[in-house]
């Protein structure tokens, strides 16, 4: 009968401490639990609200200088809409004006642009720039760029077909008609 009644004690004692829990201030709950008296010489402070700025989306545009038509019109239009900026990842020996140009279209499209020069292994680079990005939309490059080839053919099936961000190919038929018309 004794152990009984000393089960009983504890289950009240338990649910007892389950309701000051619930229902009691915190000086209330520490009195419960018998630690009244430490909380009177510490003054209790309120835990922090950490707040982290959140990231701008970005979309990156994979370029060696070209696609300043329907590649750049894309990727500025897609900015405009998800309210993101424009990476620049720059491949290869690129002419400074053609670069220049692309900035100043990005620019003029009230939109901020951050340029990245990419090295010797472009693709690998891409890669390890995607892993960096965690607030990276997509990428995107003109269906005639070297690196975009390199990423399609090789990188994407070396890592098993997965990559986290999705790859948008642009064609410039503006471009690729009066390549035409001239060669006829």
């Amino acid at each position: 009968m004794a152990k009984l009644s000393d089960d009983l004690r504890r289950i009240l004692s338990g649910l007892a401490h389950q309701d000051a829990g619930e229902y009691l201030a915190m000086r209330d709950k520490m009195k419960a639990l018998g630690a009244g008296t430490q909380t009177r010489r510490k003054p209790f402070s309120p835990p922090r609200n950490v707040t982290t700025k959140p990231r701008r989306q970005r979309i990156a545009l994979i370029s060696d200088g070209r696609g300043e038509r329907a590649p750049l019109d894309y990727a500025i239009d897609a900015c405009s809409r998800q309210g993101a900026m424009i990476d620049l990842l720059v491949h290869g020996v690129v002419d400074p004006t053609s670069i220049s140009a692309l900035e100043n279209r990005i620019r003029a499209a009230d939109l901020d642009c951050h340029r990245i020069q990419l090295g010797m292994n472009p693709g690998d680079d891409i890669v390890d720039y995607i892993r960096s990005q965690p607030s990276l939309i997509f990428l995107v490059a003109s269906s005639d760029d070297d690196v975009a080839k390199v990423l399609i053919v090789d990188v994407i099936p070396r890592r098993g077909r997965r990559v986290p961000v999705p790859l948008v190919l642009i064609e410039d038929r503006s471009f690729a008609r009066s390549a035409k018309k001239s060669a006829a």
